[in-house]
């Protein structure tokens, strides 16, 4: 058997006309780099955490407040978005092999915590944080954001989520340990709680000619969201119980796509299933869907770039601009034409070719989906061909 390991080399600094300086590795938990300096350099770099890339809706998330007092301890750090997403931070160094465990009972614990706070509640442990940026109201901090909803809308989304335990629980440290990968397999035994947990190493280098010191973020792990699980509250308390192996319906999901999802369905109940077929019926094509803010369709026909056949966003509207950038013109603008015909829609030209809707803007996909779903895998299936014969005339 092959066993595979991570190996990484030093970094250098390098300054044109001067050289090279190799950098030191500095080990956090000896002298001032302790958990607190690690919190501190969290709260002031969030920057630092690649949320976008372990959760893209969760992407504008911004710190709010460290040592947040909850019923079984202080929470390190706590991040929230315009919309009322919230992200749970434990900072820990992993000193020994117990770290692990005692790091999945510490977030398991501090999400029951939340599970048991309704928004007035977790707007008061915010504001008794140190340190914090409340100085009013929790709402105060995002009213002006362009993202931002009514603050009624963002009392509810903050109140749904605390319930229902769903947030980003982030892991941060340094020198995780091999044993930690395996909490995936532990983690996802109690995702009841709905929360989908990220490990990232923040690797901390010095260069110390120049007394400075470089800052390296890396995701070692990512677990997808279970949605069946189970919670159970027992006088006043939430706890979160193992989901039984056999449970049926235990479908593995990003908590972005499953946010996503709701969007959609508030849209239109019928939409996440509609797509769901939509996709399935694409798979034998070599068409896969990429889950970001939004949902898109994108396939290998040979070429430098995937092909973007259509984005769709969470409001439901379907977009079709990308796709000349990856096909010629001409193909791009008779996919329109053919999907403007399904739907009585039309084609703009410019800048690119995309597809409208009679009235004008972005048409929603429930124009296409069910409906016409046998229609489009059509059009797809006679795009991709017609992409492929022009990547092979080129080459």
């Amino acid at each position: 058997m092959v066993q595979m390991r991570d190996a990484a080399g030093t970094p250098v600094m390098i300054t044109p006309g001067v050289g090279g300086t190799a950098l030191a590795r500095v080990v956090l938990g000896t002298g001032e780099y302790n958990e607190a300096w690690l919190q501190m350099l969290v709260q002031s770099h969030p920057e630092l955490l690649p949320l976008g890339r372990i959760e893209p809706a969760f992407a504008d998330a911004v710190p709010i407040a460290c040592e947040v007092p909850c019923a079984h301890g202080f929470i390190d750090n706590l991040f929230l978005t315009p919309r009322g997403d919230i992200v749970l931070i434990e900072v820990k160094l992993w000193k020994n092999p117990q770290a692990r465990r005692e790091m999945v009972a510490q977030l398991l614990d501090y999400v029951a915590a939340l599970m048991t706070m309704d928004y007035q509640a977790f707007e008061q442990a915010l504001a008794k944080a140190r340190p914090t940026r409340i100085t009013s109201t929790l709402w105060d901090l995002f009213k002006d954001h362009p993202d931002a909803g009514s603050e009624a809308d963002f009392i509810d989304a903050v109140s749904a989520n605390l319930a229902r335990g769903r947030l980003l629980a982030l892991a941060v440290g340094d020198g995780v340990r091999a044993e930690a990968r395996a909490l995936a397999s532990l983690l996802q035994s109690h995702a009841g709680a709905h929360f989908s947990l990220a490990l990232v190493e923040l690797g901390l280098w010095e260069d110390k000619e120049a007394g400075r010191w470089l800052c390296l973020p890396s995701t070692l792990l990512q677990t997808v969201l279970v949605e069946r699980g189970i919670v159970r509250v027992e006088q006043g308390v939430a706890k979160v119980l193992p989901v039984p192996t056999s449970a049926p319906g235990a479908t593995p999901q990003t908590l972005t796509g499953t946010m996503f999802l709701e969007q959609l369905a508030a849209v239109d109940p019928t939409l996440p299933q509609a797509l769901a077929a939509f996709v399935a019926r694409l798979a034998p094509l070599g068409v896969v869907a990429e889950q970001k803010a939004s949902l898109s369709l994108k396939a290998d026909v040979g070429g430098p770039k995937l092909v973007n056949l259509s984005s769709i966003s969470k409001s439901g509207q379907l977009w079709t601009d990308y796709l000349s950038n990856s096909v010629p013109v001409a193909l791009a603008t008779r996919y329109n034409q053919q999907l403007a015909h399904l739907i009585g829609g039309k084609v703009a030209a410019t800048p690119t070719p995309r597809l409208l809707a009679q009235t004008g803007g972005a048409p929603l996909v429930s124009a296409l989906l069910p409906k016409h779903q046998d229609a489009w895998v059509d059009i797809i299936a006679e795009l991709l061909a017609a992409a492929r014969t022009a990547q092979d005339d080129a080459a």
